[in-house]
């Protein structure tokens, strides 16, 4: 019985550590749709496809995250370079680590064509 009970604990503690972490990403996740579409969005467009409502107005069109040339030369800390220091016309944010770590990897997730 005692066995038993151990495996079950065990179960159990699996199980939660599994929901904690997949809740820890999606959180994450959230975040970083959250920050794209209040700060990145309006230039960048919703499809991340360099068509927002300002890209109209700027004098160089916005980066086309769904275009494969984009990430023939850029990587995470790159992007996140860009957007802590600014380039061109965009502006600088200040965010947070965490903040600038979601946001990248929600324009990665959301936007990077996959590999073929």
């Amino acid at each position: 019985m005692k066995i038993l009970s151990g495996y079950v604990i065990a179960a159990i503690w699996l199980v939660t550590v599994i929901v904690l972490t997949g809740t820890a990403s999606s959180d994450e996740g959230d975040k970083g749709k959250t920050l794209y579409e209040s700060r990145c969005m309006i230039c960048h467009g919703i499809k991340g496809d360099g068509n927002g409502s300002a890209a109209a107005y700027l004098s160089l069109n916005p980066a086309d995250f769904t275009n494969p040339k984009f990430w023939e030369n850029h990587n995470d800390k790159q992007i996140e370079d860009i957007i802590v220091n600014g380039k061109g016309q965009m502006p600088t944010f200040d965010l947070t680590p965490e903040e600038l770590k979601a946001v990248v990897a929600y324009i990665m997730q959301a936007f990077k064509p996959l590999n073929k």
